[in-house]
């Protein structure tokens, strides 16, 4: 009877432990989530992004609490003009995603950077590349990782793609989707007239 009081009390300790550890690093989790659109906030610029590639479920069922996405953003000044070249870019670069191997190897070299780059498709934090110049037209925009909390989702996404960020720093930095009621974001999707 002994060893079996000594052996439950020990297997609830252990039960205790994992239940401890569990809820520290749910707040901790909370309090880095936190901090980083704290520091995002801070030094980060509004910027118009538009989807490359997203999970499907995710834009169109209400069940998907988060999810990771690869977005294309430039600092220049949000504009209908500009919403126009980055999905015209972002088409570009998806087909480049599901081009076979025998087809990017027939591409010019700033293609195949772009192919290497893009299928590269595992989500990974502050990952932020600048997409090559031949594809952009001269102008410096960037592909990023980004995780989307739901509520961050504008309703017209699944047509406009156009997505209001905060990045911060340049060719390295972090970026977040803004809440569509956001002062920044409200501006953004006006001038990009993303909900017509």
């Amino acid at each position: 009877m002994t060893w079996l009081t000594v052996g439950g009390g020990a297997c609830m300790c252990v039960v205790l432990f994992f239940a401890f550890v569990i809820v520290l690093l749910y707040f901790y989790s909370s309090y880095n989530e936190a901090a980083t659109e704290r520091r995002i906030r801070e030094n980060g610029k509004p910027v118009l992004a538009i989807l490359v590639m997203a999970n499907s479920d995710f834009l169109q069922k209400q069940t998907i609490a988060s999810a990771p996405a690869l977005t294309i953003f430039s600092q220049e000044p949000p504009s209908k003009s500009l919403a126009e070249v980055l999905r015209e870019l972002a088409d570009d670069l998806f087909d480049l995603y599901t081009a076979d191997d025998e087809e990017i190897a027939g591409l010019p070299p700033h293609q195949q950077h772009a192919a290497e780059l893009i299928k590269n498709d595992a989500y990974h934090e502050g990952r932020r590349n600048r997409v090559p110049l031949e594809l952009t037209r001269g102008r410096v925009i960037y592909m990023a990782d980004i995780w989307i909390e739901r509520d961050r989702l504008p309703d017209h996404i699944t047509s406009s793609r156009a997505l209001a960020c905060l990045v911060s720093g340049a060719d390295e930095g972090e970026i977040m989707a803004l809440p569509p009621s956001d002062e920044a974001a409200k501006q953004i999707y006006a001038a990009v007239e993303a909900g017509e």
